[in-house]
């Protein structure tokens, strides 16, 4: 058999074995299945993780005596009633229960630590928002009556309520590892069934005991049973490895329609629960109601407050992509015409701006290529920018040509920033295909505030055929036209 094939072998003699509990109803083969399964599932877990390998070992392994100890728990619990004759509670098997819910929360957390090394807050706090909804349900129905309760020691209360509490700790835990932003491999999907079907168990075994009371081999047993199975397959399954392997790192966690409608299930719980315990006339526990209802309330603004934030963050991003030429990472035509029509708009002063053409740059591109090309247009871009100030704008318009806008700027200054602009361009750029030189014919108009945009472009424009037909490599100041 390969390893591949053990996962479904392993579950199929696990149902089994599920099968012959409940057609076998003698208390002492029942127990003997119960510890054989749940030692073969920590078995399985052991070698899951010596096939697979996955990055973090030590969940698996604290998954391994969970489900050890709760076999323990279950033979125990049978040796203490069928043979000792003793049905105390609370007993040392319940210390074995225990402490099996609290393994299986640390397992988990360290799992979720391990996909998610990082922050994640929008999946924690959709974690939180689900968690109390459910802790709220929890404590009216599951918690409340065992606090009400007359007949009981204080520490058997005490172990009364524990379980609940480590359910809820196990239903946080699962939440949060569901919540994150990793794959869903068959292993995920096995171990995921394992818990819900374990939690769907202690919930129904809870309202049995408040209310017709428990007696071992009820078809409540197939969930601790399932459970065992379940989790066994899990790690026996090839993809067990990717849960603890980290989560690729997105920008936000989406929010599908079926998470939208468990968070909107769980923030409507408080009102709910009022109006269930209202209609049934049942003392209502109004402090804990209002608090879930405040702290479901603030969980949600905060999550919609993220949500706000990432939208406003996605949308400048968006923005700045939309206005970025590139490849240079300059402004693009189209923030230029903005941040052109802008600078005329104010009433600072004058404007200048320079239209600047590559001379000798189509000839690059057919000997050697557009990388080539690229490149020296890349190192232009860079070239002009050291040149200018701060809040002036470099623009690439498109192909060969970049513009620079210089806001409240004279004709000398101008004349000035043309002239190193083209000093910096007389220089050779360094290329994979070897030093290689291209000159610039800049057209250069200065505005006043109020003029037309386009009309004033348009000058600037025909400066800069000016200057080719000058000769080249030169500036050419609309105003020295006839």
């Amino acid at each position: 058999m390969t390893r591949g094939a053990a996962w479904p072998v392993y579950l199929a003699l696990s149902g089994l074995v599920v099968v012959i509990y409940f057609a076998v109803p003698a208390d002492a083969v029942q127990t003997v299945l119960v510890g054989l399964l749940g030692a073969s599932a920590a078995v399985a877990i052991v070698l899951g993780v010596r096939w697979h390998r996955p990055a973090v070992r030590w969940p698996w392994y604290l998954m391994a005596a969970a489900r050890l100890l709760f076999a323990v728990a279950e033979v125990l619990y049978w040796i203490q009633t069928a043979l000792w004759g003793r049905d105390a509670f609370p007993s040392y098997s319940d210390v074995l229960y225990l402490a099996f819910s609290a393994c299986l929360v640390v397992a988990i957390a360290g799992l979720v630590r391990a996909r998610r090394p990082g922050r994640d807050l929008p999946g924690l706090l959709d974690a939180a928002i689900l968690s109390t909804g459910a802790a709220l349900l929890a404590w009216v129905y599951l918690i409340v009556p065992y606090v009400r309760a007359d007949d009981l020691s204080p520490l058997a209360r005490a172990v009364s309520l524990a379980y609940p509490v480590a359910d809820i700790a196990m239903l946080a835990v699962l939440l949060r590892l569901a919540t994150g932003r990793g794959n869903r491999p068959a292993a995920y999907r096995l171990f995921a069934a394992s818990m819900v079907v374990l939690l769907l168990g202690d919930v129904v075994y809870a309202l049995l005991e408040l209310s017709i009371g428990y007696h071992p081999g009820h078809p409540v047993d197939a969930a601790w049973l399932i459970m065992q199975a379940l989790g066994g397959a899990a790690a026996l399954h090839p993809s067990m490895a990717t849960l603890s392997r980290p989560e690729p790192a997105t920008a936000h966690t989406p929010v599908s329609p079926g998470r939208l409608a468990a968070l909107a299930v769980a923030s409507l719980m408080a009102p709910a629960v009022l109006a269930i315990e209202w209609v049934r006339d049942m003392p209502i526990d109004v402090p804990v109601i209002v608090a879930g209802s405040a702290i479901l309330f603030l969980l949600v603004i905060a999550r919609l407050e993220g949500v706000v934030r990432l939208q406003t963050a996605t949308l400048r991003t968006a923005e700045i992509l939309a206005s970025t030429d590139q490849l240079t990472g300059l402004a693009n035509r189209r923030r230029f015409h903005d941040r052109w029509q802008a600078s005329l708009d104010a009433p600072t002063g004058p404007t200048a701006l320079l239209y600047i053409d590559l001379d000798g740059f189509k000839p690059v591109n057919d000997a050697h290529g557009h990388a080539t090309g690229d490149a020296v247009l890349t190192a232009v871009a860079d070239r002009i920018r050291t040149t200018v100030r701060a809040d002036d704008v470099v623009a690439r318009l498109g192909g060969d040509e970049f513009a620079v806008i210089l806001p409240v700027t004279d004709d000398a200054r101008a004349t000035q920033v043309a002239a190193r602009i083209l000093a910096a361009l007389d220089a050779p750029i360094a290329t994979p295909a070897g030093p290689i030189r291209v000159g610039a014919s800049i057209g250069m108009i200065t505005a006043p505030p109020g003029s037309d945009a386009e009309q004033q472009l348009r000058r600037a424009d025909a400066a800069m055929y000016a200057a080719k037909a000058a000769g080249r490599n030169r500036l050419h100041h609309a105003a020295d036209a006839p």
